[in-house]
């Protein structure tokens, strides 16, 4: 009898122990469940870290000045030549443009008329020209090597409205209209409205002449 209550104690104890560890293997998988969501935040946190974008701003700061821009206002100069063909006076001031990269009609000639005298001295326009750097940032090196190959001067024969391409942003402040005027020669000019023009019909003298020869 004692033996077989021992034996049923024992079968007992087995029983006790065998459901924990059951419970054990259950668990195991519960704590990995609890590490799945700190992954998920870890990655979430890598989507939402935003600092290289602010670190691509900052370095793109750098490259701004090499790329080309619209032209929006530029600087204009007047040089006056005096009767012995020497540069004598210079006038400087800045031209906002009413459009982008464009240079009207309108405002050539007001600069024309408002600024061709000096001291009551009157000087006439010879010529317009104007710089317009269009370099872009690969052709900077070949410049600095062979300046020659390139060419940024316009000159207008006509009064006209003048289109501007667009230029580097480090290089804006080199794009120029240059107004070149001369002294106006007023003894010369007195001579010329003096003059007399005489007009010879060579046609109606011609006819004449054969109605004599015929008489």
């Amino acid at each position: 009898m004692v033996a077989d209550k021992e034996y049923e104690q024992y079968e007992e104890y087995e029983q006790y122990e065998e459901p924990s560890a059951d419970k054990d293997k259950d668990q195991e998988p519960s704590a990995d469940k609890d590490q799945e969501p700190s992954a998920d935040k870890d990655k979430e946190n890598e989507i939402m870290n935003v600092d290289w974008i602010e670190e691509y701003e900052d370095e793109e700061k750098y490259y701004t000045m090499f790329y080309p821009e619209k032209t929006n206002e530029i600087k204009v100069n007047m040089l006056y030549v005096n009767k012995t063909n020497e540069l004598e006076k210079i006038r400087e001031k800045m031209l906002y443009l009413f459009r982008e990269n464009e240079i009207k009609k309108e405002d050539l000639i007001k600069l024309i008329t408002e600024n061709n005298r000096i001291d009551k001295v009157k000087y006439k326009l010879i010529s317009i020209m104007i710089y317009n750097m269009t370099l872009t940032h690969p052709e900077m090196k070949h410049f600095l090597t062979s300046p020659d190959k390139y060419d940024f001067i316009t000159s207008l024969r006509n009064i006209e409205d003048c289109q501007l391409q667009p230029s580097v942003s480090c290089l804006q402040e080199l794009n120029n209209v240059y107004i070149i005027f001369t002294e106006e020669d007023i003894e010369e000019k007195k001579m010329v409205a003096n003059t007399k023009r005489v007009k010879f019909n060579l046609l109606h003298n011609k006819t004449r002449r054969r109605k004599n020869i015929v008489r």
